[in-house]
């Protein structure tokens, strides 16, 4: 990964003569390589000022070439001082800078922007060959361990216990985490999308949602699959299953470049509708993922954005009937110059398990 091209591009989006400062961890590790949760940066041309306190002071030096870091427990103080130091009167923030710090900026230098839209994360969008290189590796090892998973899933194992064992499956497989802490939501536990797991027994008749993802070099995996335990479904959920699977199908079909985001969310959010469920699908059909699980932009009916080769996104339509269960089937997508590529493939119907 070119950390050097990025920290050019992100100097030439902002205020010529600016040094742009940033506490944000994922813009921090997205500019320098630096996994720590905390530090202080400021960038301008031919100066980096990186910030960290004691317990990382080996740590920077192991990920972060040719940076040598400024060891303080203040780092925006030190920071502030060190560029007014150099001479430096114009600073630039990302707009989710805390304002004490901005008030704090204000009151040191002769100019401070407060960036109407964050620099770093619209370069975030398009990935360079290397995230996607670790997006597809998370992806892969996501789908194999779901599909290693399912083989062993019983009625009567507990949610708790089956979000564990896929955990530890990512890692067996070579992933350094998981994306967020793995959904296994079976029963009415279904219909709730971030169900958290719990001692709840899977029961013949279940629907059974895992929503699961590996992380692979600080990247995001994000996949989901809904089965049935123990039994054939009822008419109810092969119902809502046939329905949400076909929503996630018209998703998949209109991603790719030049497509208006809200035009995904409509492509999946039409055939619920269609199908009388509008008021169960509750949340957008999907987000793009990266070195957060959650990025711009966002795929819902409020987006403005418009998808771009290179980016990565998930599709994720879902029904929840309270009380009775849900489904949702999720997929991460690389868009490509000729249309998309599903990440995360492994089969979608509604398979019986235990």
């Amino acid at each position: 990964m070119d950390l050097t091209h990025r920290r050019e591009r992100l100097l030439s989006a902002i205020s010529p003569g600016s040094a742009y400062i940033s506490t944000d961890p994922v813009a921090i590790r997205y500019l320098t390589g630096f996994t720590g949760s905390s530090a202080t940066l400021a960038l301008a041309h031919s100066l980096i000022i990186f910030v960290t306190d004691g317990r990382y002071r080996d740590q920077v030096v192991l990920e972060c070439p040719g940076i040598t870091p400024l060891i303080d427990r203040n780092g925006f103080a030190k920071v502030t001082e060190e560029l007014l130091r150099r001479g430096v009167q114009q600073v630039s923030v990302s707009p989710s800078t805390p304002s004490s710090h901005v008030e704090q900026l204000r009151a040191s230098f002769t100019e401070v922007e407060v960036c109407t839209d964050d620099p770093v994360v619209a370069l975030r969008r398009v990935k360079d060959s290397g995230e996607r290189a670790a997006l597809r590796e998370a992806c892969a090892i996501t789908a194999a361990s779901l599909r290693e998973l399912v083989r062993h899933i019983r009625a009567g194992d507990r949610e708790i216990d089956i979000a564990r064992r896929l955990e530890a499956e990512f890692g067996r497989r070579g992933a350094e985490d998981r994306s967020f802490p793995t959904i296994v939501a079976t029963g009415a536990h279904s219909a709730i999308p971030h169900h958290r797991p719990t001692s709840t027994a899977l029961a013949p008749g279940d629907l059974l949602v895992i929503d699961c993802g590996a992380r692979v070099r600080g990247y995001h995996a994000d996949m989901t699959r809904t089965f049935i335990v123990g039994e054939d479904p009822a008419e109810w959920q092969r119902e809502i299953h046939a329905v949400v699977s076909e929503a996630a199908a018209r998703g998949r079909d209109s991603v790719r470049p030049d497509v208006r985001c809200a035009d995904v969310d409509a492509a999946a959010r039409d055939v619920i509708s269609a199908c009388g469920y509008a008021e169960a699908f509750t949340h957008g059909t999907g987000h793009a993922v990266g070195l957060a699980i959650h990025e711009a932009p966002m795929l819902s009916a409020e987006s403005l954005g418009t998808l771009a080769a290179g980016m990565a996104v998930t599709v994720e339509p879902g029904i929840y009937l309270p009380r009775r269960g849900g489904v949702r089937i999720e997929d991460t997508l690389e868009v490509t110059p000729e249309g998309n590529a599903v990440l995360t493939e492994a089969p979608r119907d509604l398979m019986r398990v235990g």
